[in-house]
């Protein structure tokens, strides 16, 4: 299979990044996923902060390893041994790995080229992912993404992805537009038992 989504978004750094901005990224995510921060959230809301944690403690043991990261940057297509990391534009659109179990579409072949013609494209899985990594992954494959906010007085913070439309795995036409709901911490003294 091979995934639209790299250890990098879902950190939203660069494969360039420095190891301070790397931490730093899985810093600020590991913050805005704490149990605190989901006091009063929906089913739907905890899944998809459950999944994210997941993700980006992963994320982190890639990318915080140098040799881990040296060698997932080669097996993705990021760094060429010698060379170094491959220029704008040029990348592949993701490793030929799977963020692991969850992170797949409904079927194991959804990501691969699909041969029913260049104007459809296969929906990614972008719940659990935080809004900037979302519209990277979605950009990739030609997707527009249309956001609906579940929090009405949502801290200043990137939003989370809790839930989306169509669904994963779905096959669309090209420029297609993918709707995805954010959740966003509430803002103290908002209303943190909002459904989102």
């Amino acid at each position: 299979m091979t995934s639209v989504i790299t250890w990098y978004d879902v950190l939203g750094v660069l494969p360039d990044a420095p190891p301070d901005d790397i931490r730093e990224a899985w810093q600020a995510r590991q913050s805005a996923l704490q149990a605190s921060t989901l006091t009063g959230a929906s089913p739907e809301v905890l899944t998809a902060a459950d999944r994210a944690r997941q993700v980006v403690q992963e994320a982190w043991r890639v990318l915080a390893d140098p040799a881990t990261r040296e060698s997932y940057d080669v097996e993705a297509g990021f760094v060429r041994p010698g060379e170094g990391l491959t220029p704008p534009g040029r990348g592949p659109l993701g490793p030929d790995v799977g963020l692991g179990p969850g992170w797949s579409t409904a079927d194991e072949e959804a990501l691969e080229p699909y041969s029913g013609g260049a104007d459809r494209v296969v929906v990614p899985d972008v719940r659990g992912l935080f809004y900037r990594a979302c519209t990277d992954v979605a950009g990739r494959v030609g997707l527009h993404i249309a956001a609906i906010r579940l929090t009405p007085h949502p801290m200043p913070v990137e939003g989370l992805v809790v839930g989306q439309a169509p669904a994963p795995g779905k096959r669309v036409r090209h420029d297609s537009t993918l709707t995805v709901q954010l959740w966003h911490p509430p803002e103290p003294g908002g209303q943190p038992g909002a459904s989102g």
